[in-house]
């Protein structure tokens, strides 16, 4: 790796551009939180609620083999890139995509079989072989980019993030125009992975496209390396994943529909926290090895900004629930809002989950990864299966949170007795308490309209947090002039 790589990692302001990363990262998948809200939109109100349902179970299974193929393998790439020596960085990453290229077969073929051996309807098994087809492409393309992440050049990153849900967008638009059924929407998946391999090379210059390598030995390191942590990530995915797949083999078809939906309107939140994982990994990791002290710290800075934003969101929705599922999807999906308001608060322990997750695979520890998400799973299981036969749609939004809420405890503990005493600081937490139980008042009052309530409650949420110092010191000088124009200069 070159030595001005190196140097941006361990750089005394590199926390500075994580966190300014982040925000770009944040942004500009906010836009696209936009654009996947209109796509889930036209989606629902097409397909209705037992077809959304059966589209939504497809992609959760899809989701799950990308944990392996895509995020398990880009994360462990970028901790790898992000330590290697100068002069071995192009031959790591022509073996690391010559990995893409044999794994992610598997992983689809592991899908397929699923759906057929689940007796899934001939629609949806077409649906997994056309989606994980579009999941090779993607694959291909994110691991090209890696090198992005590494050196922190997060405004490309942000263009991809948002331009593969405006492409999506598009897509969805053209085929509910011309009256598409099912089958046909899983192919939006293969569009998006040829869009995204069309610009790498404006965002990774020419050279980026390069011929796969397989070095036995570099093979062996990276799998002895990435297997754990793309095992713990399958695992995670299942457990995030497990509720749809369990209601669609006992449930009937309109509670899937009613929780299909309310994940399908929440997935572009969920991939916030995924995203500014991403991006202080590789500081993570150069830290991990170089100092503790300053790890330990930006773990901390980094699970109270986690704390701030699912919160933030948490209080939103409780109002805003109901009338976001009915403009998504119209009266029939007018249930779902209640599903909705219980599984977003899945969305505050799933945000430390990530956080805690990387750091604990920036100290090489993957194998914690495993047992935790492991007992997670079993956790998960537990709960769907207790609450889902009574409660239906609901239930299954609950036992999603009080997964997401156990698998963060487990990590937490294992991320303590890795020689990191990391700790959330009480008055921290005194602080968001009271400025969420000021903001509180604006959800209860009568006669306002529901999305009004709810913006309310936001901004007397972070106005009355700013006030009494709930936002960390780091996220303010990150963003001062001289910082920002420093940050500018070095762009």
């Amino acid at each position: 790796m070159s030595s001005a790589v190196q140097d941006v990692l361990t750089s005394a302001n590199a926390g500075g551009r994580v966190i300014r990363g982040s925000a770009l990262r944040v942004v500009g998948n906010a836009v696209g939180i936009l654009a996947g809200l209109a796509t889930a939109t036209l989606l629902l109100r097409h397909l209705g609620v037992a077809e959304s349902g059966r589209y939504v179970t497809v992609l959760s299974l899809v989701a799950i083999a990308s944990s392996v193929v895509d995020l398990g393998l880009n994360v462990s790439a970028s901790r790898e890139l992000a330590l290697c020596e100068a002069g071995g960085r192009r031959a790591l990453m022509a073996n690391i995509l010559s990995q893409r290229l044999w794994i992610t077969p598997i992983a689809l073929l592991l899908i397929v079989s699923f759906a057929v051996l689940a007796g899934y309807p001939a629609s949806m098994q077409i649906g997994a072989a056309l989606a994980g087809a579009g999941l090779y492409v993607v694959a291909l393309a994110d691991a090209l980019l890696l090198p992005l992440t590494v050196e922190l050049r997060n405004a490309g990153l942000a263009f991809v993030d948002f331009l593969k849900q405006a492409v999506a967008l598009a897509c969805v638009a053209l085929l509910v125009a011309l009256g598409a059924h099912l089958t046909p929407f899983f192919a939006v998946l293969i569009v998006v992975g040829l869009a995204v391999v069309a610009v790498t090379p404006l965002l990774a210059g020419a050279d980026a496209f390069m011929r796969p390598r397989l070095d036995r030995t570099e093979q062996r390191t990276l799998l002895s390396r990435a297997l754990p942590l793309a095992a713990a990530l399958v695992l995670g995915q299942v457990y995030f994943r497990l509720v749809i797949l369990f209601m669609s083999l006992v449930s009937d078809s309109r509670q899937t529909g009613y929780f299909g939906g309310s994940l399908r309107a929440m997935e572009a939140l969920v991939s916030l926290p995924i995203l500014v994982a991403g991006v202080a990994l590789p500081l993570l990791a150069a830290l991990a090895r170089d100092d503790r002290a300053r790890l330990r710290h930006a773990i901390e800075g980094l699970s109270e900004g986690a704390v701030i934003v699912g919160v933030l969101i948490v209080l939103v929705t409780v109002r805003a629930a109901e009338p976001v599922m009915a403009i998504i999807g119209g009266h029939a999906f007018g249930p779902a809002g209640a599903v909705l308001r219980i599984q977003v608060g899945a969305l505050l322990f799933g945000a430390l989950v990530q956080i805690w997750a990387v750091s604990l695979v920036a100290l090489g520890r993957q194998r914690e990864l495993i047992f935790t998400n492991a007992l997670g799973l079993l956790g998960v299981a537990l709960f769907a299966v207790v609450l889902v036969g009574p409660f239906g749609a609901q239930g299954g939004a609950a036992a999603s949170v009080l997964g997401d809420a156990l698998l963060a405890s487990l990590i937490y503990w294992r991320l303590r007795a890795c020689a990191v005493r990391v700790r959330v600081r009480l008055g921290f937490l005194g602080r968001v308490a009271l400025a969420a139980a000021v903001a509180s008042a604006a959800l209860i009052l009568p006669g306002v309209p529901d999305l009004a309530a709810a913006a309310l409650a936001g901004a007397l949420f972070l106005g009355v947090g700013q006030l009494i110092g709930m936002v960390p010191a780091e996220v303010h000088d990150a963003f001062s002039s001289r910082e920002l124009l420093g940050w500018r200069r070095g762009a």
